[in-house]
């Protein structure tokens, strides 16, 4: 089975993570961020795709990257998600693609969030003290 390769944008207010829902999946939020394109760095998809999303560029020097989580994707097969944090400079908005973003924790209803953000990443993230 095919490992579909992502990269994504933790941003953090509150304790809280910014996720956001695509038009295309009305009912499931995801972390911010995508699959690279041939030639393209992790860094590169990530501005790429976080303008796409949300119409924000990202503040450089804020980048870190946190760990890999691998579980299962929306949809069947899995997906490895490359987490990096960081600050936008801007205030997100929801772009062409993106139908809603919202805030969320540990604590926040799990039936819009996405199987590898329930089960890996926001675990991860309330262990390491980013989220309540």
């Amino acid at each position: 089975m095919k490992t579909i390769k992502k990269v994504a944008l933790a941003v953090f207010k509150d304790k809280k993570m910014l996720q956001v829902r695509s038009k295309n999946q009305p009912l499931v939020f995801f972390t911010l961020g995508g699959k690279l394109k041939e030639g393209e760095s992790e860094i590169e998809a990530l501005k790429r795709e976080v303008m796409e999303e949300v119409g924000c560029e990202i503040e450089e020097s804020s980048l870190k990257y946190l760990t890999e989580f691998e579980d299962v994707a929306h949809g069947g097969g899995r997906v490895a998600i490359r987490v990096f944090e960081g600050k936008l400079i801007g205030i997100p908005k929801p772009s062409s693609e993106i139908a809603e973003i919202g805030w969320f924790d540990s604590n926040s209803d799990k039936k819009n969030i996405s199987v590898i953000a329930k089960r890996t990443i926001f675990p991860w993230l309330k262990k390491h003290g980013y989220i309540t």
